[in-house]
């Protein structure tokens, strides 16, 4: 009978140790948000047609979230040219994607592909330059690898 005593008295105490809070339950480790890494995997400017005063071209610009297990949400990309960098460039157009998922279940990682056509007078050579989540929507885990670029001269 003594035992069983000391069996309550020790309940209890634990009882009050828990309802107390000296007495906790193991906390879970906290986690680490991976967040997703958008980039421009491909980025190309090819002729469909000429004229004899200008050439017009079709610029692709393909684009991929590299964190597996990440989605992105929706994001635009935007495409400018110039003739001169160091002057500034001028808007070509843009594009949304609604969303980037990287899944591991697949068998290849998917980006999504967007299309912009332009047109280059005879003897111009123009830069052409990409920026994926050019208004920051989208929280990533390296903001500097969104931007692309290419040349393009018409002959």
């Amino acid at each position: 009978m003594k035992r069983t005593g000391h069996l309550f008295l020790a309940l209890g105490l634990l009882a009050v140790l828990v309802a107390s809070g000296v007495v906790q339950a193991a906390e879970k480790p906290p986690t680490i948000a991976v967040k997703p890494d958008i980039i421009i995997s491909n980025m190309q400017v090819a002729r469909v047609s000429a004229t004899p005063t200008c050439d017009n071209v079709r610029i692709t610009v393909t684009v991929m979230n590299t964190v597996p297990g990440t989605s992105t949400g929706p994001f635009k990309i935007k495409l400018e040219w110039t003739e001169n960098p160091t002057v500034g460039f001028t808007l070509v157009g843009t594009s949304g994607v609604a969303n980037l998922a990287n899944d591991p279940s697949m068998a290849a990682v998917r980006g999504e592909t967007r299309t912009f056509d332009h047109t280059v007078p005879k003897g111009e050579a123009y830069k052409y330059r990409a920026t994926a989540d050019f208004m920051n929507q989208v929280d990533e885990a390296n903001e500097g690898n969104n931007v692309s670029s290419a040349g393009y001269v018409a002959r």
